[in-house]
């Protein structure tokens, strides 16, 4: 039975007693918030920088581009294949054959695509990647564009996405 007496007591500690925070819960629920927010940072686009002289075209469609994507960016006057000047765009012009294919385009693209394989070798989470992001300037007509997008096809490149700039 409980008495008046002890009624009293829980009551009086009930009012008197002291409320602590408890620290491990909020730390449990920060903790969560983090790695959410991490986690939606890192699902972000990758982020692209073109060459000081290359100006992107302006766009409203976006598609993600993941990092393993070959990046080939084409300047007012050179090629550039993972920032490593190719050769310029007078040299294209020279070397595009019949079937419109670029000869030393061709090996630098076997040249990626050998290092890609040794790669996915070495890692078994690094697979090899058909994707290629073009960074063209602008003002580089389609006449130059066409026959690096036709070497790129020809060595099994099949998913070109080109970088614009997002209106």
């Amino acid at each position: 039975m409980i008495t008046k007496k002890k009624l009293f007591q829980k009551k009086k500690l009930r009012e008197t007693g002291t409320m602590s925070l408890q620290i491990t819960s909020m730390a449990d629920i920060f903790t969560i918030l983090l790695v959410f927010l991490l986690k939606g940072i890192a699902s972000d686009a990758i982020q692209i920088s073109p060459a000081n002289a290359t100006t992107l075209p302006t766009g409203i469609h976006s598609q993600s581009i993941t990092e393993t994507s070959l990046q080939i960016e084409i300047t007012k006057s050179d090629l550039l294949v993972e920032k490593e000047k190719i050769m310029s765009l007078d040299e294209i012009a020279k070397q595009i054959l019949k079937d419109e294919t670029i000869p030393t385009l061709t090996q630098k693209l076997e040249k990626e695509r050998e290092r890609q394989r040794f790669i996915a070798k070495t890692n078994d989470t690094v697979k090899i990647s058909n994707q290629v992001i073009v960074l063209a300037d602008q003002n580089v007509p389609f006449s130059m564009i066409k026959p690096i997008l036709k070497t790129l096809a020809a060595q099994g490149y099949s998913e070109v996405k080109f970088a614009a700039i997002k209106e």
